[in-house]
């Protein structure tokens, strides 16, 4: 590997991203990843609706397990084993009392082991990863489908036949697996080999909540649509308490106290719901914990517990309290309508984890370990400290899991819902801070680069539409608690910064101002006797509401699996969750994204949008008008677009229509991105013999590196004299030989 070349290597369909040295130099490799449907000549997506046991949900296997109880295929059905399985002994109970629900069963049953086949037209798919404007704190998925019959109408007996035969009575609230495989063919005509097939699929076990049917003479067409079964628990019927009253801790209770207080008080809500003929005959439970890397066992701050002073001796202190005879503080009012997702989220704020001065930390870390390794140690120390990038804070995933028991009272299966506290990463670039660009040297950390218009690279981009504001501004915190009494005259506070930059060096992102004036941006709050995070709020406020950044994309691409992230879609595994109170991690995550912690899965080549927010980068260059002399765009880097540079993408669509795959990624630009990085250099790529991919930069960025005050400028200089040396003996030799060979033919003639 030659001094001035950036090398990729994709084998097997990992991204191999170790560091190379070359004459004592060390380099980083570019780790964005093409497109894997790039490989195939002509492709297609296979769609599978099919049925899932409890056990598939509570431990997934579900990329290598084949479907099963299949309701419908794109491909066609086949010869698929749609036997049915024995109901539990006290379903079967529930069954027996009531003949015409059994012989409705009977008949699904029998209308599912038909075989006959339905098809999928159209699936779009709307995935919004956590930290928005809908639901703060989780992810939001719509998913859309066109299915067609083409005589009867039976899609119905058929999805409550795939439930009966996983165990469910209720076939409403049963969930269900949507397969998504992709095959294809090469220039060659070869299949993809099974490791990239599978690579390829997706899995994604689903909750039907709507369904409407056009009955007409070639047939019905059904519009269904689906929410991913992890987002179920998100529902109005389990996440709105339907009681009230109060939650007390103890001067030193620990978060994951907390979690076991909201817990018991949710379980008692149903349990006085049950045996209630008019409210619920068995009741659903419901589960609260933390994951350990939260630190469940840190103790929320009593500053944030005991502002109003609410102490209050409970009447059994030792028992539901389970604090003994401290007296405990009032944490907070629950009313009824209020939603479990805030007051977790008010639990977690109330940690010290998450106040203002840990925010204040991260930036201080920024200004100081990130700035100093953009400055000195250039991109491979970006690369080492790539990791410190983040700002750890977290979101709420759920999980439901059906019981066998069966509620006569409300015609459904009782069911345990689990609310499930865990990390959640925000990149350092959503806070521009002084003095530090964005950096030129993070462009190279991000496994998605797409270039657009003039950079001679675009094999992705459809369409791309661009929103700027051009009034664009964030607003600075200000608080009014200092009261003069006497005159009566509030005291303003320092102004905090809330997310955005403090420095005065802010005009080095081109045209692309960021500006900042004070305000009182606060969120809406809930009972909480304490405090919360003023700064830390109003940052997360304006990350929730990414719609209102200065900068925002609409690009639309050639459809790629690596943004349908399979790790947001799978429900949390179960084992042990219901040994310990309070505190648990998923054991099964891992399988899912490479690593618990892991931003991209190298197996799956797809982004893990439930660990962080995915970040591209998107290059322009654009012509200001044609060069006179020559005839052609004049395309110097000054003249580069300066929307160029690193983009977060807030929410995917997914659109397979008419046998074509297309995404639309949303995007909004990092602020305070500096000149430097809205000038992408040209690149040509290059495949070697064994596979691998090299890019090798143009003469001219060449030439603009030794211009610079680049680190390589010199190498490179020397590089181009050498070459310059050649040309010129090179001419030499030509003209020598071309002069002997007049000689000869002047001889010849004369």
């Amino acid at each position: 590997m030659s001094l001035y070349t950036i090398h990729s290597d994709y084998k097997a369909g990992n991204v191999n991203t170790e560091k190379k040295t070359t004459k004592n130099e060390k380099y980083v490799l570019n780790v964005s990843d093409p497109n894997t449907l790039d490989d195939f000549a002509s492709y297609t997506s296979l769609f599978t609706l099919s049925g899932l046991t409890k056990e598939e949900i509570t431990k997934p296997n579900l990329l290598n397990n084949p479907p099963h109880d299949i309701i419908l295929r794109s491909g066609g059905i086949g010869n698929a084993d749609n036997s049915p399985n024995p109901l539990s002994a006290d379903n079967q109970a529930i069954l027996n009392k009531n003949e015409r629900a059994q012989g409705a069963v009977e008949k699904s049953q029998r209308v599912l082991a038909q075989n006959r086949d339905i098809y999928i037209k159209n699936v779009s798919m709307d995935a919004v990863p956590a930290l928005n404007s809908s639901r703060r704190m989780t992810s939001v998925t719509k998913i859309s489908m066109e299915i067609v019959e083409p005589a009867g109408i039976t899609l119905l007996e058929r999805i409550r036949g795939a439930a009966i035969n996983n165990g469910y009575l209720d076939h409403l609230d049963a969930p269900y697996l949507l397969t998504i495989d992709f095959k294809g063919f090469d220039e060659l005509g070869r299949v993809a080999s099974d490791a990239k097939a599978k690579a390829m699929k997706r899995v994604i076990p689903i909750k039907i909540i709507d369904m409407q049917l056009d009955v007409t003479a070639g047939g019905t067409v059904y519009n269904m649509t689906s929410i991913p079964w992890p987002e179920f628990g998100f529902s109005d019927t389990y996440s709105n308490l339907r009681t009230s009253g109060d939650l007390y801790l103890s001067k030193n209770s620990q978060l994951g106290d907390a979690a076991i207080a909201l817990e018991r008080l949710m379980n008692k809500q149903n349990t006085d719901e049950e045996g209630s003929q008019a409210e619920a005959g068995k009741s659903d439970q419901f589960r609260v914990v933390i994951d350990p890397r939260l630190d469940p066992q840190q103790i929320i701050s009593s500053e944030l517990i005991s502002q109003r002073g609410m102490l209050k001796q409970e009447e059994d202190a030792g028992g539901e309290g389970g604090f003994g005879a401290t007296p405990p503080l009032k944490y907070m009012t629950v009313t009824s309508g209020m939603n479990v997702i805030k007051i977790l989220e008010e639990f977690m704020k109330g940690t010290p984890a998450y106040t203002d001065r840990k925010l204040q930390e991260f930036e201080e870390k920024c200004r100081t370990t990130l700035g100093a390794a953009q400055l000195k140690g250039g991109a491979q120390s970006v690369y080492e400290k790539a990791k410190e990038f983040y700002f750890d804070y977290f979101k709420i995933r759920t999980q439901v899991i059906p019981l066998d028991q069966f509620d006569e009272v409300r015609a459904t299966n009782s069911k345990r819902v689990v609310y499930y506290v865990e990390p959640f990463k925000i990149h350092a670039y959503n806070l521009p801070l002084p003095g530090i660009s964005s950096g030129d040297n993070f462009k190279a950390f991000v496994f998605k680069t797409y270039n657009y218009l003039f950079t001679g690279e675009n094999i992705n981009i459809l369409d791309l539409n661009i929103n700027y504001r051009l009034a664009y501004f964030q607003s600075r915190l200000k608080d009014f608690e200092a009261i003069d009494e006497r005159s009566n005259i509030i005291l303003d506070k320092n102004i905090k910064q809330t997310g955005t930059s403090t420095a005065k060096d802010i005009f080095c992102d081109g045209n692309l101002l960021l500006k900042s004036e004070p305000g009182q941006a606060k969120s809406e709050g809930t009972g909480k006797s304490g405090a919360t995070s003023a700064q830390l709020d109003s940052f997360m406020d304006s990350l929730t509401n990414p719609l209102a950044d200065m900068v925002n994309i609409q690009m639309e691409i050639l459809g790629d699996p690596a943004w349908i992230s399979q790790s947001q879609f799978i429900p949390m595994g179960t084992e042990g969750l219901f040994t310990e109170a309070g505190s648990y991690q998923d054991k099964e995550i891992d399988a899912w994204r490479g690593n618990a912690n892991a931003i991209w899965n190298e197996k799956l080549r797809c982004y893990n949008t439930d660990v962080a927010k995915p970040i591209v980068m998107l290059n322009f260059r654009m012509p200001t008008d044609l060069n006179d002399q020559t005839g052609v765009y004049e395309l110097q880097s000054d003249q580069s677009a300066e929307f160029s540079g690193l983009y977060q993408v807030i929410r995917v669509e997914h659109n397979f229509v008419d046998g074509q795959y297309r995404n639309t990624l949303h995007l909004t630009r990092f602020n305070n991105q500096g000149a430097c990085i809205s000038d992408p250099a040209p690149r040509v790529a290059v495949i070697d013999r064994t596979g691998g991919m090299t890019e090798i930069i143009t003469a001219a960025e060449a030439k603009k590196i030794i211009d610079s005050n680049h680190p390589f400028a010199k190498g490179l200089a020397d590089l181009t004299s050498i070459k310059r040396k050649f040309e010129d003996l090179a001419s030499s030799g030509i003209s020598r030989v071309k002069n002997k060979i007049t000689n000869k033919i002047k001889g010849f003639l004369s």
